[in-house]
């Protein structure tokens, strides 16, 4: 199964591979960085249309994958709508169809005694944690080794960009994301010439929760 990027960043933005689970302060913010991986992969395909604040549909043959095509259905045909609202309106909407879709392909399970941990749904039980190693070192790899996002497939630094925007996540710790701060900012300028506006929506978005000690979808 080739996995999408809302599923990619699903796994990968809470994921600590020292416990081989998912922790908590990953797991904050993490519907709304699913709501803009969906976004950044329809404006990639062709689907969405942006002029750096609102966004809107391109009549195009609907995304095959699920929750592509209820994002992309979100959008009306006629009407633009703003990145933010975009992001930030149904975060809470956003794990529960990634999760089913992985918990289909076998990535994570239903854990034991879920009713009684409020974070057990969203931790999911990864089933193979050698596979999500492997998924996490690739999308850490290029920040990394400071590689130029031109040489690296455009999935992947979205993957990077989402995942370490607002500072918080697992893929990156705060020293990496220090350590390579410069790498980060290009990856970042090279994701925002293609999808302009959404990534400041995200962070805006996790800033808004933030505040109010929210983050949880």
């Amino acid at each position: 199964m080739e996995l999408t990027l809302p599923q990619r960043i699903y796994l990968l933005a809470a994921y600590d591979p020292d416990k081989a689970d998912f922790t908590a302060a990953g797991l904050q913010f993490r519907g709304q960085r699913l709501r803009a991986a969906a976004f950044a992969a329809l404006v990639a395909d062709g689907l969405v249309r942006t002029d750096g604040k609102k966004a809107w549909r391109v009549a195009e043959p609907a995304p095959r994958d699920g929750f592509l095509r209820g994002v992309w259905d979100e959008l009306p045909a006629d009407k633009a709508l703003g990145w933010l609202r975009l992001v930030h309106n149904k975060a809470h909407t956003a794990e529960a169809p990634v999760r089913e879709q992985l918990r289909e392909a076998g990535y994570v399970a239903e854990p034991q005694g879920h009713r009684l941990n409020p974070l057990a749904k969203h931790k999911g039980a990864p089933r193979d944690p050698g596979r999500l190693l492997a998924l996490r070192e690739r999308g850490r790899t290029p920040v990394l080794a400071d590689s130029e996002p031109e040489q690296v497939p455009d999935e992947d630094v979205t993957l990077a960009v989402l995942c370490a925007e607002g500072g918080t996540g697992a893929l990156f710790s705060g020293k990496e994301q220090k350590a390579h701060k410069e790498t980060l900012n290009r990856f970042g300028a090279h994701f925002d010439a293609r999808v302009p506006g959404l990534r400041a929506a995200l962070l805006t978005s996790i800033l808004s929760a933030r505040s109010v000690g929210g983050g949880w979808s």
